[in-house]
């Protein structure tokens, strides 16, 4: 599936979104504009503040306030990722080189911070009260998420419920941000005029419903991130631009590998263990080590996690919009695109 067609019915104010992550670049410090360059560059397909679109215009609600919110979460998302390259180490993201990888990981770190800061000034600036909430708390929740990952590298004993609150920590809460806020910037009164020039308090859904958004979110980030976590073993590096086996090498342990260390003979799960502990592998050895969690079950389980994350999603959506009503052409395209990011979340290649 084309991410392309989800986004067709947000495509105008992505364009927009676009020209204020350029604008964040522009600075008096070359070698900030360097490395905001190199960023901008090299960012994805805008998963989050598709999300946060979408959603905002389901409800017929889509503003400025809605955009500038859109940008400001993937700034978020781009200082983590950032961070995250460094703390890994890696030197390629999406095939192509990482802020440390190209410059250092002291660089990485100030570019993030400038990213964090930029996009919490923005907020304040334009009072946008109800996503400043949001993502201080998020941003808080993500760096557990970090610490979790950290603390269960290489530690085969970790359960599934250890690994999913971890995933929804580090993946789940952004993206459950981005439709929460969505949701709430649905429900500021609708006003078309300039955000800079917005004053007072956001008015916000119930919290029944940004709950219900929120939630709707997270499912699908946990069901993102463990279709990845499948990639890490079984994705072409060609598509996914990073190695393969590139996570567990770094001492992640996923869902394949601890659905399959559950199901499996104690002489499988030996082998099993053996083989993931190694810091380094041969292709034979990696090879084994796919085909034993490939016996033992571990990628028919993750993908059938995957889709049940995906199912609850769809029904916490249904639930944040309630009954059907008398909806706008735009409003039921976008209903129609929230569908298909679901489908894309746990059936893409890459």
């Amino acid at each position: 599936m084309s991410f392309a067609a989800v986004q067709r019915p947000v495509r105008h104010e992505l364009v927009q979104v676009q020209g204020l992550l350029r604008d964040a670049f522009r600075t008096s410090i070359p070698i900030l504009n360097r490395v905001g360059g190199h960023v901008l560059a090299t960012r994805g397909k805008k998963f989050r503040p598709t999300l946060l679109l979408l959603t905002a215009r389901v409800r017929d609600r889509l503003d400025e306030s809605a955009v500038l919110s859109a940008a400001v979460v993937e700034m978020v998302h781009a200082a983590a990722l950032i961070h995250d390259d460094s703390v890994d180490r890696s030197a390629l993201r999406r095939g192509l080189p990482t802020v440390n990888g190209l410059w250092t990981d002291e660089m990485a770190i100030i570019m993030g911070d400038y990213l964090f800061g930029h996009a919490m000034g923005l907020m304040v600036r334009n009072h946008l009260d109800h996503p400043l909430e949001v993502l201080s708390r998020v941003v808080t929740e993500m760096s557990c998420g970090e610490a979790l990952e950290f603390q269960y590298a290489y530690d085969l004993e970790v359960t599934e419920e250890q690994y999913t609150e971890m995933v929804r920590s580090k993946t789940g809460t952004l993206i459950g941000a981005a439709t929460e806020i969505g949701a709430g910037c649905a429900a500021d009164g609708g006003s078309r005029r300039p955000v800079a020039k917005a004053t007072g308090r956001s008015r916000r859904p119930a919290r029944g419903a940004r709950m219900k958004f929120r939630e709707f979110g997270e499912r699908l980030g946990v069901a993102f991130q463990i279709v990845d976590d499948v990639f890490d073993y079984l994705g072409d590096p060609e598509v996914t631009g990073k190695p393969m086996g590139s996570d567990l090498a770094e001492g992640k342990v996923t869902l394949p590998l601890i659905a399959a260390l559950r199901e499996a003979s104690e002489p499988d799960r030996r082998r099993l263990k053996r083989l993931a502990l190694r810091r380094s592998r041969t292709v034979p050895q990696w090879d084994q080590l796919r085909a034993l969690i490939e016996k033992c079950g571990g990628f028919a389980y993750a993908r059938e996690c995957a889709e049940g994350f995906a199912a609850d999603s769809r029904r916490l959506l249904d639930e944040a919009l309630g009954p059907a009503r008398s909806r706008s052409a735009a409003a039921v395209a976008a209903r129609r695109a929230l569908d298909q990011a679901v489908d894309y979340a746990v059936r893409r290649d890459h």
